[in-house]
């Protein structure tokens, strides 16, 4: 991150790195008590008005079971409502922040998302920051998958906002195509995280670690494989501009992608394309809504099964849909036409 942010090694990949993040921020929640000793309880028994909250949006599963894991508790997460586009509502983040606080409650985190796994949708991050600032919020940004976008020139006016964030996690195992597990996170300043993990014991101290001393005192992992060599050597041989390249290119991809659907008539766009995802639906003619619901949750094994083309499926608004993110270099426009025959194929 720019302005002198502290840097982290490569993590075992979103859920450990959000973690790290979660529980780095609720370490100093704003002026708030440790969150070591006295643990999940605190300093007395667990009240949810008495508690803090975390809000999020559109934002990955990891989210929920980081807060979990560290004590927390998922009746404490807010999830805020999103946009036609998928993106996170920024007025009504702010109508959750000022209802638990008049309630009690005390919101100390807020997870925006640079680029969604479901649809790639990128969150108004300057705005969501507004409101961090204004609450005094710990401003998180996942871009485990999507925050390279930023380096595609025509993705990149929805990033703005990036550099706002007090931490960043992004995975190298996705765009970047490092073997798993590989995941990272930034923290603008890593004082906090280093507060809540931070344990040297005599015989492990090392006193040329220097200023930052020990990985392991940023995360639970106390011994770690050396997944920073993965990144570094994809890199090296890539350069800057062999990964902005693979940015654009499969950015473009997508977008050619949802041309194509859109210009069938037995395809539908579900969701504005801004990263390498595109979110779809199949509709054949002739097929009543239940039938279309029963095909789309069906099309992604049988794809699969036919070994020519690889899709997944989810849910947006409560229906089934097709989900596609174009990622590896070597994907082709003729690429996208097979997919969409196989989907056509197995239909």
């Amino acid at each position: 991150m720019a302005g002198g942010a502290g840097r982290l090694p490569p993590s075992a990949g979103r859920r450990a790195a959000d973690q790290r993040g979660v529980h780095g921020h609720r370490r100093r929640a704003r002026g708030g008590p440790p969150a070591r000793r006295p643990g999940r309880t605190g300093d007395g028994p667990v009240r949810a008005p008495s508690a803090g909250s975390l809000s999020v949006g559109g934002g990955h599963s990891c989210l929920r079971k980081a807060a979990e894991l560290l004590g927390l508790g998922s009746r404490q997460i807010r999830t805020v409502p999103v946009d036609d586009a998928f993106r996170m509502d920024t007025a009504a983040l702010r109508r959750l922040v000022v209802a638990d606080r008049e309630a009690g409650v005390r919101p100390f985190f807020v997870a925006a998302s640079a680029g969604t796994v479901n649809t790639g949708a990128v969150d108004p991050l300057a705005d969501v920051a507004e409101v961090a600032r204004e609450h005094g919020l710990w401003f998180h940004i996942d871009g485990a998958y999507g925050a390279l976008g930023v380096l595609a020139d025509e993705c990149r006016p929805a990033y703005a906002g990036l550099e706002l964030a007090d931490s960043l996690v992004l995975d190298p195992h996705k765009w970047l195509g490092v073997p798993v597990d590989c995941g990272c996170v930034l923290f603008r300043d890593p004082s906090g995280p280093r507060e809540a993990f931070s344990l040297v014991p005599p015989y492990l101290r090392d006193d040329d670690a220097g200023e930052l001393g020990w990985f392991s005192e940023y995360g639970p992992e106390q011994t770690r494989p050396f997944r920073a060599l993965r990144v570094w050597a994809t890199i090296a041989h890539l350069a800057g501009d062999g990964v902005a390249g693979l940015v654009r290119h499969t950015t473009r991809l997508a977008r050619v992608l949802a041309a194509m659907i859109e210009d069938s008539a037995d395809f539908d766009l579900l969701a504005p394309v801004v990263t390498s995802v595109v979110a779809f639906r199949h509709r054949p003619t002739g097929l009543d809504a239940a039938a279309v619901e029963t095909l789309n949750e069906a099309i992604p094994a049988a794809v699969q099964r036919r070994g020519r083309a690889f899709l997944t499926g989810t849910r947006l608004r409560g229906a089934a849909a097709l989900r596609a993110c174009v990622l590896h270099p070597d994907t082709t426009e003729a690429d996208l036409a097979v997919l969409l025959e196989e989907i056509r194929a197995v239909s």
